[in-house]
């Protein structure tokens, strides 16, 4: 989407500065999936025109992404047999048929890909996307060619590399200036320099790999590069442009390759523009179809001439939210930069080694399998770590789709053993489960129940996507049973968009449910099976407890019997309590507030319900009685014989509460000027009595932390009223 020009100045310099971290990416890109060096410019530049002009989302950079390199170079040796540039234009026919189906997806509203693959599926792919690009560019970076395909393989040749190294069969020029650019790729980014922050890391090494060459033939001493080490660029402009041929399309290599490049493409685009507008500081809303349909044009158009893949790119996106960006005509810059590189410095680029490019996409792949990404997932607990190696080990042994595949099923199976019942498992993925309804202006409850994981989570996501993110949302589990972690990590992702304009998301009734970890988005399991985590308090526990510290307050997560506090109000004559939990005393034990669950027999059967309420005990035995909000039916229910006891002196009161009970000058009495005052000048709520304590709830629900701490503060103050 083409938007007003503005801010030039700010999207020129961001463009420029992602433009230098394109321009060594895109040369090793290509040159890491088999095919010439100007197949990546050429992705990066149509990737930059078609995404600026048919694109939604505005900071998104789109260009050749890491996720395609193995199977781009898997595509060439199998299509080509052996000849590396019919392989090259057997690849370019099989991306544009990508490219194609990218655009069918985006037709038919595929943009919901992204929402159902399990979060530690994806991230074990990626990992090994990563760990495969190592594996192989770390052979170039020392100068030599490797001859194992796999990443295992690759990596148990390493020894044999080095050995090489050794006895002097690699040029010396070639690893020291790989080893020199891998070490400053890691060390330049922390030194508190400006140079150093301005300009990327990738530009140093890939100067000083440029300056070496030019620099070595003046010093007899310095070991020389042979032209084979350097990037070779076309002579001509029009070299570079190959044409896709199409002659393999009765071939089922061909097809497979090119369902695989439009899968993965279109998942990697989409989990990249999901991850930027979690960190656009305005949230503003990207249109995913929209989004896959321009990519997929990008894609087409980039394959006629050479092109690889155009997909959405997380770390070149990063570059340019980070510097300054605010909307689409950055991407553009950066491909206009690009071409201008080309077309003014071509003989310059082609002094640069492919030494050093192989080390910029080392430290690219080693990034993705880092053994932080390892202990990331640890954090979420163990069932998201097993989830995330399986994946990763999968992806390694077979290809990018039997990995996230497998992931996938391994996730699901997981899942349904977790729950421990199969059918209601199976049930509950199928069935409608979420309820939204608006409790009073811009205040939004969505209740959840069954299970709420990565398979239905759409039916969640839709109700969120229809509320103003202005507005205040309370996100119920109560009625939930399991909770995994890709649907918390996709609330928190809401959360942020909400808390940025200036609305609010608040999570409830996951106490009920044991987390697999300390992390806040951990999974959420049900109570009471063997190996679960026990005493971890949620959220939502953790910010009560804390309140009940700062005033004084005893707080106790943990279940208790009732002991008949709740027991004998009218409410509960046809309910059965089962427990009390997070409950909220002061130290004189005057009032009482706990959230209660108990099972309500309604005209669908038996269902369990929770909700917040509290119990203040009377000093003074008096009369039963019901005070709530005063509605319009209850204004006109006199005509029918139903009697409001009113207070002649307190008009007001009288108008906003219904006040009913048997022993109508007991009632009265109890209701004090004070007491009416206090009633009149607060929040109300539903007040019962039984003769001997009070019951105080607001909603049949769990109470959000700021609504507790609204009753709670009701409670006190209207203790110390009745007590005077």
């Amino acid at each position: 989407m083409i938007t007003k020009p503005k801010n030039i100045p700010q999207n020129l310099q961001s463009g420029l500065v992602v433009s230098l971290v394109a321009l060594p990416l895109s040369f090793g890109l290509a040159l890491a999936s088999g095919v010439p060096p100007m197949a990546g410019i050429i992705a990066t530049v149509a990737g930059a025109i078609f995404f600026f002009i048919l694109g939604s989302s505005r900071l998104i950079i789109a260009g050749p992404g890491n996720g395609l390199v193995v199977l781009s170079l898997y595509g060439v040796g199998v299509l080509g047999n052996g000849d590396s540039f019919l392989g090259y234009q057997l690849l370019l026919g099989a991306i544009f048929t990508s490219g194609l189906f990218i655009l069918l997806m985006g037709i038919f509203r595929f943009g919901v890909l992204s929402e159902l693959f399990p979060a530690a599926a994806i991230r074990g792919m990626l990992a090994a996307i990563g760990l495969i690009i190592l594996s192989r560019q770390i052979h170039i970076l020392l100068g030599l060619e490797p001859l194992a395909s796999g990443a295992f393989q690759l990596l148990a040749e390493l020894p044999h590399s080095l050995n090489l190294i050794w006895e002097g069969q690699s040029e010396a020029a070639a690893y020291g200036l790989g080893i020199t650019s891998l070490i400053l790729l890691f060390v330049l980014p922390k030194v508190n320099f400006w140079a150093f922050q301005k300009i990327p890391a990738p530009m140093w090494v890939l100067a000083i790999g440029i300056a070496y060459t030019y620099l070595a033939p003046s010093f007899p001493l310095w070991p020389q590069l042979s032209a084979d080490k350097l990037i070779s660029l076309p002579s001509e402009i029009k070299e570079a442009f190959v044409f896709p041929s199409f002659d393999a399309w009765t071939n089922g290599s061909f097809w497979s390759i090119s369902l695989s490049l439009a899968f993965i493409a279109a998942v990697e685009s989409l989990l990249s523009i999901k991850a930027i507008t979690k960190l656009d500081p305005e949230q503003k809303r990207s249109n995913s179809n929209k989004d896959l349909r321009a990519l997929g044009l990008a894609t087409m158009a980039s394959s006629i001439i050479g092109g690889l893949n155009v997909v959405a790119v997380i770390a070149r996106s990063s570059v340019n939210l980070n510097n300054g960006a605010s909307n689409a005509y950055s991407n553009l810059f950066h491909g206009l930069f690009l071409a201008l590189f080309l077309a003014l410095f071509s003989t310059q680029l082609e002094h640069i080694p492919l030494a050093v490019l192989a080390a910029i996409l080392v430290h690219t792949g080693y990034k993705l399998t880092a053994p932080s990404q390892f202990r990331a997932m640890a954090e979420f607990g163990r069932d998201e770590l097993i989830l995330f190696v399986f994946t990763y080990l999968i992806t390694l042994s077979s290809n990018l789709i039997i990995g996230i595949l497998s992931g996938m099923l391994l996730t699901l199976v997981y899942q349904l053993l977790s729950l421990g019942k199969g059918t209601y498992f199976i049930r509950s993925i199928f069935r409608p489960n979420v309820l939204l309804f608006e409790e009073q202006n811009h205040k939004f409850h969505l209740s959840v129940k069954t299970m709420s994981n990565f398979l239905n989570f759409l039916r969640l996501k839709k109700q969120l996507d229809t509320i103003d993110p202005h507005s205040e949302l309370i996100l119920d589990f109560s009625l939930a049973h399991y909770v995994d972690h890709s649907v918390l990590e996709h609330i928190q992702q809401y959360r942020i968009r909400f808390e940025a304009a200036g609305g609010s998301l608040e999570l409830i009734g996951l106490d009920d449910l044991y987390p697999s970890s300390s992390h806040p988005l951990s999974n959420r399991k049900p109570r009471g099976k063997k190996g679960q985590a026990k005493g971890k308090l949620s959220r939502r526990q953790k910010f009560l407890r804390l309140f009940a510290a700062e005033h004084n307050y005893h707080f106790a997560p943990h279940e208790v019997e009732d002991h008949g506090r709740f027991k004998d109000f009218d409410y509960f004559n046809t309910k059965f309590i089962h427990l009390l939990r997070n409950r909220i005393q002061c130290r004189d034990q005057s009032w009482l507030w706990c959230d209660i669950h108990f099972e309500d027999n309604d005209f669908y059967g038996n269902a369990l319900r929770h909700a917040s309420m509290a119990y203040i005990p009377l000093k003074n035995k008096t009369a039963a009685f019901v005070l709530d909000k005063e509605r319009l039916l209850d204004r006109v229910s006199h005509l029918a014989g139903f009697r409001d006891i009113d207070f002649d002196l307190h008009p007001d009161f009288s108008q906003r509460f219904k006040l009913k009970g048997d022993k109508e000058k007991a009632i009265r009495g109890f209701f004090s000027n004070a007491l009416i005052s206090f009633l009149e000048s607060h929040k109300q709520y539903h007040i019962e009595c039984n003769g001997r304590g009070l019951l105080i709830f607001d909603k049949e629900r769990v109470a959000t932390v700021s609504e507790t701490k609204q009753m709670v503060n009701f409670v006190e103050q209207l203790t110390e009223v009745l007590n005077k």
